[in-house]
């Protein structure tokens, strides 16, 4: 059987025998562009301000769509990234302002205090839009998390204080993070916000009302049989760019795999490996003393779903990082393709053992 699993831009093939298959979850690619802008034109009329909130394909397809529709006239669009929004959607080329950090001040003018950004302050009526993905903190980002995240001083250290728990949690409504976070953007005046979820990494429907709710009827997938091998994706460009992002998005899938089973985690990382709490943990900088002063640093949460992951399972990363970093201090063994990681896998629980396949964590939560 040949399985073709997202690995940055492109995808990598897991080849196994039809006896070692157990599942296979594997979203078929499912546009909706069409229909989605339909509801996207009735929110942008009066529209000032269009803040894309990541450079998943997914939002940048639906935001060149739109202009292809809707004259950009009178707009004035914001990015974190906004070179990479612009060469993805050339319409948009020197047009995008990035998005400034609270008390960050633009080129030529003085700072100013406060925890939110001075581009997203003020009544001008505003769009944010981003595509929703299932988080382990604060278990789902949605296109106001998403905002809040990139434009709210100290969102996450809000979200990690809130938290009710250290054990990874996607999707779960009732979320106290998720409910801290929603709190937050009230003090953001006049703004729509439209989240895309993916089928396959295609554009397939927009979020409105209840987010969770409608996500967890998206993504929760059949319980499957646990096997002995799990091998999960992150999801391609836009997921796995960076080590931190597709542990967190991976993690919706490990109820696939027994304890003390094997996991191939297929991730490019091209960027590297992401948070600062995660770069500190590799380098050696992570101490107990640190830790108990009970400062907050980026993606602090993912040192225990890292400790969790090394304690339960035996991991195997795919990716484009040196061995220094996955093989050091994370212990994770390391391949530089699916037939390295394979031979691995099955020479440590034997070569009739079954392996379930999520080619798409980012669209899989696992029951």
């Amino acid at each position: 059987m040949e399985i073709w699993v997202p690995y940055g831009d492109v995808e990598s093939l897991v080849t196994l025998m039809q006896e070692n298959l157990g599942e296979t979850i594997d979203p078929k690619p499912e546009s909706h562009v069409d229909e989605m802008l339909v509801t996207l034109a009735e929110k942008m009329k009066g529209m000032e301000r269009v803040y894309i909130c990541d450079q998943k394909p997914a939002t940048l397809k639906v935001v060149k769509a739109l202009l292809a529709k809707l004259p950009k006239e009178g707009l004035k669009f914001f990015a974190l990234a906004p070179k990479k929004v612009e060469t993805a959607v050339p319409e948009l080329k020197e047009a995008v302002e990035k998005l400034r950090l609270p008390g960050e001040a633009a080129q030529g003018t003085e700072g100013k205090d406060g925890k939110l950004s001075p581009d997203i302050a003020g009544p001008s009526k505003k769009l944010a839009i981003s595509t929703g993905e299932p988080d382990p903190l604060i278990g789902f980002i949605d296109a106001p998390v998403a905002l809040a995240l990139a434009g709210i001083e100290g969102t996450r250290r809000l979200a990690y204080k809130r938290r009710d728990g250290d054990e990874p949690q996607p999707l779960r409504e009732g979320s106290p993070s998720y409910a801290a976070v929603l709190q937050e953007t009230q003090a953001i005046q006049n703004a729509e916000y439209a989240t895309i979820i993916t089928r396959g990494g295609e554009p397939y429907s927009i979020v409105e009302g209840d987010s969770v709710k409608q996500a967890r009827a998206h993504y929760l997938s059949a319980e499957v049989p646990q096997t002995k091998g799990l091998v999960v994706g992150a999801g391609g460009r836009g997921y796995d760019d960076t080590l931190s992002h597709a542990i967190r998005v991976g993690l919706g899938a490990l109820k696939g795999v027994r304890k003390g089973g094997e996991v191939v985690l297929v991730a490019e990382c091209r960027e590297g490996v992401g948070s600062e709490a995660l770069q500190m943990f590799l380098t050696g900088r992570m101490t107990e003393s640190f830790l108990k002063r009970g400062a907050y640093v980026e993606g602090l949460e993912e040192i225990s779903y890292v400790t969790d992951l090394k304690e339960r399972y035996s991991v195997t990363l795919l990716s484009s990082l040196p061995e220094l970093y996955a093989g050091g201090k994370l212990r994770f063994r390391t391949a530089r393709g699916s037939g390295e990681a394979l031979t691995k896998v099955f020479s440590s629980i034997g070569r009739t053992a079954k392996l379930n396949v999520v080619t798409r964590g980012c669209e899989t939560v696992l029951p």
